[in-house]
């Protein structure tokens, strides 16, 4: 009965209609195994979260899905959240996975896609050397301070110039996403930090890689799966929304 009762609520929450505006929306996948007959499946956890118009944070939805992260799966929590409503978005926030800008430009070509700043840093740290990534970081972080878009670029520009004498392959990849990584400095100063990372979905993926842990390692069923996000899901989605971010309602109408 509790269990029936559960999974009514669960289903309401993941199909339920969602506003039409959304200032951002940070989506990332978090990778485990499920235990099934026997033998250990791989399994992909999407969860997408929004910061709507009056600075409050929702979670918007997750889907579980058996698998590897690919575009497909991409593709269909797209086309959800449009289903169930949501059609214009300021900025994505997601990481850089292989092919994922061009699909995000099919479905919301208006939206600009913001990758994650903060694993551009462990990016560079990385893939140079420790003298090169000190000097790399020095001007990360000034890019980050950046008074606008143009100065950033700019910055931008001396550190493609110090990554391609020593990384020329990674520079071309750097050059490749400059408009992706800097799209957070199209923003008024003080909403910024609210779209350069991930973090905000990270910190989920946290709670469910020590979900993972308590239960051994690995899930059990996919119903396993379900309960026991959606209760950690809904808990942090009814306690947000005593929580606006009142510097974001105030730059809504700028933002219109």
């Amino acid at each position: 009965m509790v269990e029936e009762l559960i999974y009514e609520k669960l289903d309401y929450f993941k199909t339920r209609p969602l506003k039409s505006d959304w200032f951002s929306v940070f989506i990332d996948a978090y990778h485990c195994e499920l235990r099934e007959e026997g033998k250990m499946v791989k399994i992909s956890i999407f969860v997408a979260v929004g910061i709507d118009m009056d600075g409050y944070k929702h979670i918007l939805g997750y889907w579980v899905h058996k698998g590897n992260e690919n575009l497909g799966l991409w593709s269909e929590v797209f086309q959800d959240l449009i289903n169930r409503g949501l059609s214009k978005v300021f900025v994505f926030v997601t990481d850089n996975f292989s092919g994922l800008d061009k699909l995000l430009k099919k479905f919301f070509p208006l939206s600009d896609h913001q990758l994650c700043y903060v694993h551009f840093a462990r990016n560079l740290r990385n893939k140079l050397s420790p003298k090169v990534s000190k000097e790399a970081i020095a001007l990360w972080k000034k890019i980050k301070m950046a008074y606008d878009y143009d100065e950033g670029c700019k910055l931008y520009d001396q550190l493609l110039t110090l990554v391609e004498k020593n990384k020329p392959d990674y520079a071309k990849y750097l050059q490749k996403y400059k408009e992706n990584y800097l799209n957070f400095l199209k923003y008024p100063e003080d909403i910024r930090k609210y779209v350069y990372t991930t973090n905000i979905v990270e910190s989920i993926n946290a709670g469910l890689e020590r979900m993972r842990y308590d239960v051994g390692g690995y899930f059990g069923s996919m119903k396993t799966i379900e309960i026991n996000l959606f209760v950690q899901l809904i808990n942090l989605h009814d306690s947000w929304l005593t929580k606006p971010i009142p510097v974001l309602k105030s730059k809504a109408y700028d933002l219109k």
